[in-house]
């Protein structure tokens, strides 16, 4: 632990289940010295907002909260006023119950009898405000403190893996399809269901182990119109061999698996790679859970303003949509938490049952057509 700055107030925070909301203020005003109080309940909760406040450097305590009656509550808030008797204390109501946070206010108040001084801090993260009690009571506008890597670890999650742990190779090849990956999400209303067709043969190629005569795939009807200029475009570009006619041959097991979905995931990194600063998204993720060392996947995930954007990407037919919904809305909430926003982005027409159940859950869709609006959604997304 570092050593406190002499007369620096100690901050005092609640472990709880959104630690975003006790991180965002001891960020933006530089907490030096913080204690976490934890209940036996918020042992993890109060771990993780450690190692995210670790990593800046400040000097941190956690001491145990006894909730277990308003008795025990109120002899632990008198325990920690002695304590601080005489000093700066910032007490963050954002965290706990509310019984939990006016026991400690009764009781630290007292220290202001003396020498000590009480200020009280509120987080409202869905108005991105900061509001204070005390001498001098105020609203302050959230600044934006949070970005990829510290979100997940607030919520209990690290990095294995993601784009930026790409070979040169694959970076290079995604490089040089950018303008195919751009032509195929800018124009995905054009293509109907001929990008589900193409995914299918792209998934046949990469299952059967990629013998040479499996990249050769063939088409039920010879493709005309815009998905014949685009797999013109693609053979020029050195993806696939294709003689206008009902067979083409992909180029490789990674341009199979590109037209079998991985385009679509190329297409928001190149769209996310516009709108934020590296260190506040990516794609691909391979996170693992801190304290069981569960792993997840996600296609891609940014932050901005404290909030964190969950994006799921799908290509072909959206028959097993619910499912991927339902695991697109646990992630989110895992990995994001309370403020976070999830985002379906597919190729393909999803159902109107399929609509009406990404409401439920609260998440966003472009399908179709509107995939080509993901730019403009990342902009507005960004403001609200």
């Amino acid at each position: 632990m570092n050593a406190k700055t002499e007369n620096a107030p100690i901050h005092v925070c609640i472990a709880t289940g959104q630690n975003a909301a006790n991180f965002i203020p001891l960020q933006q005003y530089a907490a030096e010295e913080v204690w976490i109080l934890e209940t036996p309940s918020m042992k993890v909760s109060a771990t993780n907002l450690a190692l995210a406040l670790r990593s800046n450097g400040r000097c941190i305590e956690r001491k145990p909260l006894d909730d277990s009656s308003p008795a025990a509550l109120t002899r632990s808030a008198e325990e920690m006023a002695t304590q601080l008797d005489g000093r700066h204390v910032v007490l963050h109501a954002t965290g706990g119950t509310k019984l939990m946070v006016l026991a400690l206010r009764d009781e630290l108040r007292y220290i202001e009898t003396g020498d000590g001084r009480l200020d009280i801090v509120y987080a409202d993260t869905q108005r991105q405000q900061v509001d204070w009690l005390g001498d001098a009571p105020r609203s302050e506008a959230m600044a934006d403190v949070i970005d990829l890597k510290t979100i997940l670890l607030l919520q209990g999650y690290r990095i294995e893996g993601d784009n930026r742990h790409q070979s040169a190779l694959e970076r290079a090849r995604a490089s040089e399809r950018a303008g195919i990956t751009r032509m195929l999400g800018d124009g995905a209303s054009k293509y109907g269901s001929f990008l589900s067709a193409l995914a299918s043969r792209g998934n046949r190629a990469c299952a059967e182990q990629a013998r040479e005569r499996d990249l050769w795939q063939r088409f039920d009807y010879a493709p005309g119109g815009a998905a014949a200029k685009l797999l013109l475009k693609a053979a020029d570009a050195g993806l696939l061999r294709w003689d206008e006619d009902l067979e083409l041959q992909f180029a490789d097991t990674d341009a199979a698996a590109y037209f079998a979905g991985g385009w679509i995931e190329e297409y928001a990194l190149l769209k996310l790679s516009g709108s934020f600063e590296p260190e506040r998204f990516s794609s691909n993720l391979q996170v693992k859970s801190t304290e069981h060392g569960v792993p997840n996947e996600l296609d891609a995930m940014a932050v901005h303003r404290n909030r964190a954007l969950v994006i799921e990407c799908k290509t072909g037919r959206q028959d097993n949509a619910a499912a991927a919904l339902y695991k697109l809305a646990q992630l989110r909430n895992q990995l994001g938490g309370s403020v976070a926003t999830a985002l379906y982005l597919s190729a393909q027409p999803l159902k109107p049952e399929q609509l009406e159940r990404a409401h439920d859950y609260r998440i966003e869709v472009l399908h179709a057509e509107e995939v080509a609006k993901l730019p403009k959604w990342l902009c507005d997304w960004k403001e609200r």
